[in-house]
């Protein structure tokens, strides 16, 4: 009999969706259920995960055309990245210009996460550096408002690489 969560058999996504639920025995041999989505809640602050593929198109007009990673999550409420992850999935050629991707709050003077990476020339994964230096006249964070991905100074050059991102963020309100 499994003591712990770590000696359970691994489940697949469809198998533990939000609705599945949870049942603990605890050391006075009470028996507790929850759903996952209120387990998430109340222990890990709903942290949330999202991951977007961005095609060779779409990244030559990265700073031009921002693309949206979160939606606006409604009135009163920030969005706060924890971590971003980039893969660049090379193919034959590096971009050349503006390689400095960003994650952005739409409308923010500073980016939450930023990293000079599209230059690469091999596949290659990539945590991106939080953006800690701002001053009181900086925006960073905005209320109701959706969160990009962009690169800074003007649209890349040259490249032909598919770019896939991995996000975890908390709503806060």
């Amino acid at each position: 009999m499994a003591t712990s969560i770590s000696q359970l058999p691994s489940a697949t996504t469809a198998e533990i969706a939000d609705g599945a639920k949870i049942i603990v025995n605890t050391t006075d041999n009470e028996t507790k259920s929850t759903t996952l989505s209120t387990f998430r809640n109340t222990y890990l602050g709903d942290i949330q995960v999202v991951n977007l593929l961005i095609e060779t198109a779409d990244v030559l007009t990265l700073n031009a055309t921002p693309i949206e990673l979160i939606a606006a999550q409604g009135a009163g409420t920030y969005i706060e990245l924890i971590s971003v992850m980039v893969r660049v999935k090379y193919n034959s050629a590096a971009y050349a210009t503006n390689t400095t991707l960003q994650i952005t709050t739409s409308g923010a003077s500073v980016a939450q996460y930023s990293l000079d990476m599209l230059d690469a020339t091999v596949d290659t994964g990539r945590k991106l550096a939080e953006v800690t230096t701002t001053t009181a006249a900086h925006t960073q964070l905005i209320a109701n408002t959706a969160v990009n991905v962009t690169v800074s100074g003007g649209n890349p050059t040259a490249g032909d690489s598919d770019i896939d991102i991995f996000a975890t963020f908390r709503v806060l309100s």
